[in-house]
């Protein structure tokens, strides 16, 4: 599972998911418009200038999402574009995402913490902030406007204003002529379409805001939500503290006094594997993928006795989706190491995912909500894994120092294909070869040098992807150049592959080379020699 991408950066009030942009693939039907008289248009009818004595505009109420429902809780700073959004929902745990004026952290179901740091993602936290502040109400010399002209939405004819902020992504709000009401977001992210729409419009204390916010993507329109506002809150004053990173759960527990814990780990296939038990059962076989979160299959949760709830889908390396629930484990054990209380999805994986003949048989995938906690010390050659928590780690290796910074839930370094510098995965999940991306490719000369290989197709959550095999002159990452360097160059249309922000995701055949220690509390991949 390359990423989860059910919580993803937020557009005023709304969440929306990873995104060409939805307005591109219906023509306009008339292209002149006015963008600035739209806008003010759109100001006068959501309040005029009552938002300009609006600090803090605070939404509450439930929420429909993957069959279940909860609660939401959506705050944005009208002033200075902070931003915050909060699911929860019993079988899913709690979901946050907040701006806090210089950095987008994502707190995700197991409870961990990490920011949202790429370039793209940096971009993307500040047309959010532009969005939430409600900037298009009053643009700026510095924003960059673009009428789209007319174009129909779900049968309904919506005027197209694209605004671009200084160091931002662009975003098409869709209003209604004929209302001057904003009625949809779309932005273009990594590998789909965000699209959320807002309706029910009412006025409150001056304001018209919507009550009915629902948004999805068109890589996984079924991971949607569906927000009924029950109550607004405006203030004029802005409150600090609603806008301050999110605090770790304490979940984490050391058994045996110990201070680190290591496990023999196994290699099928150059799938790195490890033995966990779950709510106390004997241990069982899980992948550990940097790009994955806890995952078991439909077996293994009927093994256990552990009931799904919910109806969701997930992407990852594969063109397609697959459906998903969730599951409450009350700990989760490696080792000495136990995390408690985390909330598992489960995965009606077909049996070529699964299988292992007469060995016991894939339980699920391990990944964030690991690595998040935990210092985590690979040894390929030694086939052990050490787990230290991060609240204690301290490295004294002398291993290289690689900066991991972060757009979803997989880290993400920089590296260099013959002299190309790009951002790469890294994920211990992929068990073969160096990946590349063909917008990447498609961006450097490299597409031109390596024309034709043998064709391949691998593996992953949602499907296959296929593309083909060439050897590279040079890989760089690391501070070390290795040469000759088999490498899968693919042109995926959909699924993680397909990104256009990233240059490609290494795995086994690089991380090998090395013993990798991951320390996501410091941001840091340090790489001792084998």
């Amino acid at each position: 599972m390359k990423r989860y991408l059910w919580l993803a950066p937020a557009v005023a009030l709304s969440l929306v998911m990873r995104s060409p942009l939805a307005h591109a693939a219906s023509p306009p039907i008339r292209p002149a418009c006015d963008t600035r008289a739209i806008l003010r248009a759109a100001r006068t009818a959501a309040g005029g200038d009552r938002w300009d004595t609006v600090g803090e505009l605070s939404a509450d109420g439930s929420v429909t999402a993957l069959g279940l429902d909860g609660r939401a809780l959506i705050r944005d700073d009208v002033v200075d574009g902070r931003n915050l959004h909060r699911f929860d929902i019993a079988a899913m745990g709690t979901m946050e995402r907040v701006y806090d004026g210089r950095t987008m952290w994502v707190q995700d179901i197991s409870g961990g913490v990490h920011p949202l740091d790429s370039t793209f993602a940096r971009q993307d936290a500040v047309t959010a902030a532009y969005l939430a502040r409600r900037g298009y109400f009053k643009p700026s010399d510095g924003v960059r406007l673009r009428c789209l002209g007319t174009h129909l939405q779900n049968g309904r004819r919506l005027q197209i204003v694209r605004v671009t902020p200084p160091g931002g992504r662009p975003a098409d709000l869709g209003i209604d002529p004929s209302t001057h009401l904003l009625v949809s977001v779309a932005e273009r992210r990594s590998i789909t379409t965000s699209l959320t729409t807002y309706a029910d419009y009412r006025q409150d204390k001056g304001l018209v805001l919507p009550f009915l916010i629902s948004s999805g993507t068109l890589f996984e329109p079924a991971d949607g939500f569906v927000m009924h506002v029950r109550t607004y809150r405006i203030s004029a004053s802005v409150k600090a503290n609603d806008f301050v990173k999110p605090q770790p759960t304490d979940v984490v527990r050391m058994l045996n006094g110990a201070h680190a814990t290591t496990v023999p780990i196994v290699l099928d296939r150059q799938q790195l594997l490890v033995w966990a038990s779950i709510d106390g059962h004997a241990p069982m076989p899980f992948i550990l993928d940097t790009g994955g979160h806890a995952i078991l299959t439909t077996g293994a949760a009927q093994k256990l006795g552990l009931r799904g709830y919910g109806a969701g889908v997930s992407g990852g390396s594969g063109a397609g989706t697959i459906a998903t629930a969730y599951a409450r484990v009350a700990s989760m054990r490696i080792g000495d190491a136990e995390l408690r209380n985390q909330h598992f999805l489960v995965i009606n994986y077909p049996p070529s995912f699964y299988a292992r003949g007469r060995r016991a048989p894939l339980a699920g995938i391990l990944g964030l909500e690991i690595f998040e906690r935990f210092a985590v010390r690979i040894d390929y050659g030694g086939r052990r894994l050490t787990l230290t928590p991060s609240s204690t780690f301290r490295y004294n290796g002398k291993g290289a120092r690689v900066p991991l910074t972060f757009e979803g839930d997989t880290p993400l370094a920089a590296g260099a294909v013959d002299g190309h510098s790009g951002t790469f995965g890294v994920d211990t999940g992929n068990s073969g070869m160096l990946i590349l991306y063909g917008h990447w490719l498609a961006r450097t000369s490299l597409r031109a040098r390596y024309p034709h290989g043998i064709a391949a197709k691998g593996f992953g959550t949602g499907g296959s992807d296929s593309g083909y095999i060439r050897r590279i002159r040079t890989f760089s990452f690391g501070g070390r150049k290795f040469h000759n360097v088999a490498a899968m160059f693919t042109n995926m249309k959909s699924g993680a592959f397909s990104s256009f922000t990233e240059a490609g995701d290494l795995g086994y055949d690089v991380l090998s080379r090395f013993i990798p220690t991951f320390d996501y509390a410091n941001q840091t991949l340090y790489l001792a020699p084998r």
